[in-house]
């Protein structure tokens, strides 16, 4: 089996790479171990910078009126202020976001990919890189219990934070100042949702911080986040902190007293901020998680997912498979450096913000002050949902 783009991993980061490969007429094959629809841990928010991507790849007329968009966020919890506010328009962003569970969203993009070209192999699990002097050239993998080799050109590594070609080729850093847990539940007969995701980093559970995002009616997916060295620092257990963010929370506990877990309380890695990756090497580049791409202060990852599949797609268009060949060094054209250029200052500023965010002594003078001031609630919203550029 021999194709120009192997990429492993069909959730949103291998899908837009494959998506934006295959438009551009290239033999792209995308490989995931599970069969569709399945389970992901996630917050399942969908934010406004991700949905200007999914429009661009033309999805707009599959996610209007099929599920429940958001159009402001709430923050609350470190003392009585409490911040409310709804998107700020822009130019470049939409004024809304969607809330889709992943297990519908995955299937969705899975699908579209499917439709515009992507050949794809479910349940087939890629348990190592095919290298050869130094260089990946594809992947070993088991469909149907029997051992296949796929060769390519370029390998793309989209199989998320615990990512196995990362790992086999020593691209993952297991630095705890870029690595985060979150655990998460489905709860039914929630209280007083609405339109917003609502985000707490709240006093009961400091430095860790939580939230409740509305999936339609009673419905919410809720949960508790905190980086790695602040757990390690504090021996915190995520899920003792998650019984104190719905029951003793001042804010969080009214919403859900009367409310029913529909769900197990399940957990995710993250690796944020890109320190937890190198993200390249010869013949293979890491997106979305795998690239240690989530937002450090948020937690959010789909809109890097997309992006960097994107980014990817046209990286490998021009460099892998460019007049230099397939045996391309990444110090002559680095992938990374170009996350770099793009995410660094941002991403560098929210690993400060957190270490300084998770204190209330610091949160509670600053949703005083932001809560009273229309212009900071709106420069706040944008700042974490990165509505620039």
């Amino acid at each position: 089996m021999e194709y120009d783009v192997v990429v492993v991993g069909a959730g949103p980061a291998g899908a837009s790479t494959a998506y934006h490969l295959a438009k551009r007429d290239v033999n792209v094959l995308l490989i995931d171990k599970c069969n569709f629809p399945r389970e992901k841990i996630c917050g399942d928010g969908i934010a406004p910078r991700a949905v200007r991507n999914l429009y661009k790849m033309g999805l707009q007329e599959r996610l209007d009126g099929n599920f429940l968009k958001f159009g402001g966020f709430i923050f609350g919890g470190a003392g009585r202020a409490v911040v409310k506010r709804e998107i700020p328009p822009t130019p470049r962003f939409p004024d809304h976001g969607y809330i889709i569970r992943r297990i519908d969203f995955d299937k969705l993009l899975l699908d579209y990919s499917r439709e515009n070209g992507v050949e794809v192999l479910e349940g087939t699990k890629v348990i190592a890189p095919l290298v050869e002097d130094g260089k990946v050239f594809g992947v070993k993998a088991l469909r149907n219990g029997e051992e296949i080799e796929i060769c390519a050109k370029v390998v793309v590594g989209a199989d998320g934070a615990h990512s196995v070609l990362g790992r086999k080729m020593g691209l993952l850093l297991n630095n705890p100042q870029y690595l985060g847990i979150a655990i998460r539940q489905y709860f039914e007969g929630v209280e007083e949702v609405g339109r917003y995701l609502e985000v707490y980093p709240d006093r009961v559970i400091t430095p860790a911080s939580g939230w409740v995002f509305p999936l339609g009616g009673s419905v919410a997916n809720v949960g508790v986040g905190a980086m790695l060295y602040q757990i390690q620092k504090k021996k915190i257990d995520l899920h003792e902190y998650f019984q104190k963010f719905i029951t003793e929370s001042a804010i969080v506990f009214p919403k859900l007293r009367n409310a029913k877990p529909i769900s197990p309380l399940r957990g995710a890695l993250l690796r944020v901020g890109l320190g937890g990756s190198k993200v390249e090497c010869p013949g293979l580049i890491l997106v979305g998680d795998a690239a240690s791409m989530t937002n450090p202060v948020s937690g959010e990852g789909i809109t890097y997912a997309l992006e960097t599949g994107e980014m990817a797609a046209e990286h490998i268009l021009e460099s892998r498979m460019s007049g230099r060949g397939i045996h391309h060094d990444p110090e002559e054209d680095s992938f990374r450096e170009k996350l770099l250029s793009k995410y660094f200052h941002y991403f560098r500023t929210g690993i400060r913000s957190i270490r300084w965010g998770d204190r209330p002594i610091f949160m509670r003078p600053l949703l005083s002050v932001v809560s009273k001031s229309e212009k900071r609630s709106a420069d706040l919203v944008r700042a974490l949902m990165y509505l620039r550029h």
